[in-house]
C-alpha cells in the first residue's frame, strides 16, 4: 500500500479537520433557539466551546489519549456524532490507514503523521464522576492502534463494571493540567480546548502550556486565554 509522505499526511489532515470545522459551525446554525438554549444552558456555555475539532486534532498529535464528546443536552447528541463526528472519522481513518511514522517527533511530545485507527463509542454503562452525576450517553473517541488510548478508554469509561472515575483519572486520559478555567485557542480557530483548574494547579497548567504552544501543525498556532476571575472561588486551599 502506497504511503503518504509526511507533507502530503499532514496537508490533507488539515483539510479533514477544517472540513470537521464548517461540519460544526453548519450542525449548530441548524439547531432551534430553544435547542442552542439547551446547548448552551441557556447562554451560560459560550457557542465557541461546543466545538471538539481541537480535540480531535490534540488526538491525531498523540498529546492526549483520548476525547469526550459531550453536550449539556444529550438528547442532540446522537444527531451531532451520525453527521459530524462519524463522516470525519471516516475521513481521517482513510489517512490514518496509508500513514507512514514521523521521522521525529515535536519536542512538545506531538507525533504526527503516524497510523492511526479512531473509534468512537457511547458509554452505555452508569459512570459518574465527582464533577459529572452521569456520563451515560457521552461518547468517547479513542485511538484503536494506541494501546495507552485505546486501554485507557476501555478501563475507565466503557468497562460496565467501572462505576466511578477519580477527576485526577479524567485528567490523565483526557490530558487536562489539573482535576477541574482556562482556554487553548488560535488565531486561525476558535476555542480549541477548555477546563478548569485550581489554584494550586497553576504551575502545571504553565507546563501544559509550554507544551502544546509548541504546536506548529494543522495550521494551529496556539495561544492561550485564561481566565483567572474564578480561581479564588475554586481555590482549596
Amino acid at each position: 500500500m502506497h504511503k503518504l509522505s509526511e507533507d502530503d499526511a499532514i496537508r490533507r489532515t488539515t483539510r479533514v479537520l477544517r472540513q470537521l470545522y464548517r461540519r460544526e459551525q453548519q450542525w449548530l446554525g441548524c439547531r432551534t433557539p430553544e435547542q442552542l438554549a439547551r446547548l448552551t444552558q441557556h447562554g451560560q456555555l459560550p457557542l465557541s466551546e461546543q466545538l471538539h475539532y481541537g480535540e480531535l486534532a490534540f488526538l491525531l498529535l498523540r498529546l492526549k489519549p483520548c476525547t469526550i464528546i459531550d453536550y449539556a443536552d444529550r438528547a442532540q447528541l446522537d444527531d451531532y456524532v451520525a453527521h459530524v463526528i462519524s463522516p470525519t472519522l471516516r475521513d481521517l481513518n482513510a489517512l490514518g490507514a496509508v500513514a507512514a511514522n514521523a521521522r521525529n517527533c515535536a519536542d512538545s511530545g506531538a507525533c504526527y503523521p503516524r497510523p492511526f485507527r479512531l473509534v468512537c463509542r457511547r458509554i452505555d454503562g452508569q459512570l459518574a464522576s465527582p464533577e459529572v452525576a452521569s456520563w451515560t450517553g457521552a461518547y468517547v473517541v479513542y485511538d484503536d492502534l494506541w494501546p495507552l488510548s485505546a486501554d485507557w478508554a476501555k478501563a475507565q469509561l466503557l468497562d460496565p463494571n467501572n462505576t466511578h472515575i477519580a477527576e485526577e483519572e479524567l485528567a490523565r486520559g483526557l490530558d487536562y493540567p489539573g482535576d477541574e478555567s482556562g482556554e487553548w485557542i488560535s488565531e486561525r480557530w476558535e476555542c480549541l480546548t477548555s477546563f478548569i483548574v485550581l489554584q494550586k494547579e497553576l504551575p502545571q497548567t504553565a507546563l501544559h502550556r509550554i507544551r502544546y504552544q509548541a504546536i506548529k501543525m494543522f495550521d494551529i498556532e496556539m495561544q492561550v486565554n485564561m481566565d483567572t476571575s474564578m480561581i479564588d472561588e475554586f481555590s482549596m486551599e
